[in-house]
């Protein structure tokens, strides 16, 4: 699927703001409400658009502080990694790396002590190195045009 200056315009409104009004879409780029529908419809049936989310704001639920932590699996451990890190409500991304660590993980926790008891979880599989998030500089990129 071709995805033109238009598409891109669509593309970036949605990232702000994935419940903006069709017709808000519309007089933005100049085009028919129905035209922008299908524009949309395409991009969705050709897996561009995956999903559409909730921002939520973890903070105010409790969970102040945002941890990365990588893990390097024991031989043998990935699987069960794998399964058991599904289960873990912290946890909100993992992703396989190449080198020196097997994974990256991200999560959210209330307190230090919540984090020493995640960590002590998680240690079960592996060496962990945990890092604690002081500010976010850029947290859910927006893009609007190709890299």
């Amino acid at each position: 699927m071709k995805i033109d200056e238009i598409n891109w315009k669509i593309l970036e409104m949605l990232q702000k703001n994935a419940r903006v009004a069709l017709k808000d879409l519309a007089k933005e780029v100049g085009l028919a409400s129905p035209t922008v529908s299908e524009r949309i419809q395409k991009m969705e049936y050709a897996g561009i658009i995956e999903s559409y989310h909730t921002k939520i704001n973890l903070d105010k639920l409790g969970y102040s502080l945002g941890v990365y932590i990588t893990i390097k699996i024991r031989f043998g451990q990935t699987q069960r990694f794998q399964e058991f890190i599904q289960t873990v409500p912290e946890i909100s991304e993992c992703h396989k790396l190449t080198g020196r660590d097997c994974m990256l993980l991200r999560g959210f926790v209330r307190d230090p002590k919540h984090l020493e008891d995640l960590n002590i979880r998680l240690a079960v599989y592996g060496e962990l190195t945990t890092s604690l998030v002081l500010s976010s500089i850029m947290d859910g990129k927006i893009y609007d045009k190709p890299f």
